[in-house]
């Protein structure tokens, strides 16, 4: 340690060499942090797939097959319901670009950890190897046997693996600058004990290693100024205790900077999503006009890729028309919104009503009338014309 005023020639070599001048010292454990690498990539990409996955759960998938109804929107398996389900679906999907859904024998819809696909020329493609919470299935999946869902973005690959190279440490640099702010430093000055040689710990009768005692008076120094808020620290004899700290004038890491880089790359892989950031950040302003951009350039997709899935895997070609699913998500056009436009449409006889219920995922009337075309206000039937007065035309 240097004292004030002395100045010290260093050399590497003394450092070995000098091991009885200061034999106690080499012992001791340096007190610091562990630099804690934060990977952008991952905290980015979950972040924006956990939004998707919340939102997409909230569908509902309409069929009228009910035995599907029940797997889609009730129970798909023993372990889970249709929200986490599907909450798990998506979550997969964004984040390693697929997702493989299998059926087992009691006919429970599982998602597969892991798998081996095997890409084929003219027959269908295979899978083996599929895994589903540590049991592996010993049977080949046909393509016709499973949901094998693709999502196809290979922008957001190409950007999450650069942003782990270019971005993580810069990242972590900054949150090692961040941690050494307001940091204690201190030095412990042992050149006034007597004899060196006396704190170097001795191995016992039986060879096992005796705690240092320069060491256990370092570690003590430590825990009383890192735990209280007051901390008075008996020096012993011949030990000088110095606090540096406030000889550091290095800049401060602002914390609001680390926020800042977190937040850019969450925006970057929302873009990329087609999810508007303000909605990840939990923004006010635009609210209507980033959840309808969300809606139409996020959602809709998505669902449709699902919807796509599921016609063409667990509805048949004899049962289409009849069976058929579609997904109702948060895109769904809401009716009271649209009650205007539903007026105009039913009253001037453009659409009959069954049309109309159709678009917002209703069942026909059970009785037919809906397929009747009505005209003006008052909704009297086409055929009968408007309101009468006298022997006077129809309106």
């Amino acid at each position: 340690l240097l004292k004030g005023g002395e100045s010290v020639n260093f050399n590497l070599f003394d450092l070995f060499t000098q091991r009885k001048d200061a034999s106690f010292a080499y012992d001791l454990d340096l007190i610091g942090g562990q630099q804690t690498q934060v990977y952008l990539k991952q905290y980015a990409l979950n972040t924006c797939a956990s939004f998707l996955a919340r939102t997409v759960s909230q569908s509902e998938f309409k069929t009228k097959n009910s035995a599907l109804y029940y797997k889609l929107n009730v129970r798909p398996n023993y372990n889970q319901t249709a929200t986490s389900f599907w909450q798990e679906l998506i979550f997969k999907l964004i984040t390693d670009n697929e997702v493989l859904v299998v059926q087992d024998d009691t006919g429970d819809l599982l998602i597969a950890d892991s798998y081996v696909h095997n890409v084929k020329a003219v027959y269908p493609d295979t899978f083996s190897g599929v895994v589903v919470n540590d049991y592996q299935f010993q049977r080949v999946f046909g393509m016709d046997d499973v949901w094998f869902i693709k999502y196809n973005n290979d922008n957001l690959t190409t950007y999450t693996n650069q942003l782990l190279s270019d971005y993580a440490n810069l990242f972590s640099r900054m949150i090692s600058f961040a941690m050494r702010n307001k940091q204690l430093r201190a030095t412990v000055d042992f050149s006034g004990v007597t004899s060196f040689d006396s704190q170097t710990p001795k191995d016992d009768a039986n060879g096992n290693k005796k705690e240092n005692p320069a060491q256990k008076f370092i570690d003590k120094l430590f825990s009383a100024f890192r735990d209280n808020d007051i901390a008075i620290v008996p020096l012993q004899k011949g030990i000088k205790y110095d606090e540096v700290s406030s000889q550091y004038s290095g800049a401060d890491q602002a914390f609001s900077d680390i926020t800042a880089a977190r937040k850019e790359a969450v925006d970057s892989v929302a873009e990329i999503l087609g999810i508007p950031p303000a909605l990840i950040h939990g923004a006010q302003a635009e609210v209507d006009q980033n959840q309808q951009e969300l809606l139409n350039f996020c959602i809709a997709p998505l669902n449709q890729k699902i919807e796509d899935e599921l016609n063409a895997k667990a509805v048949s070609q004899s049962s289409y028309d009849q069976d058929k699913v579609t997904v109702w998500g948060l895109n769904k056009p809401n009716a009271l919104n649209l009650s205007d436009a539903i007026d105009k449409l039913v009253s001037s006889g453009v659409y009959n009503r069954d049309t109309v219920r159709s678009w917002f995922g209703d069942d026909p009337i059970p009785d037919g009338s809906g397929q009747k075309y009505y005209i003006t206000k008052n909704y009297e039937e086409a055929t009968k014309g408007g309101d009468n007065d006298d022997d006077s035309n129809s309106n």
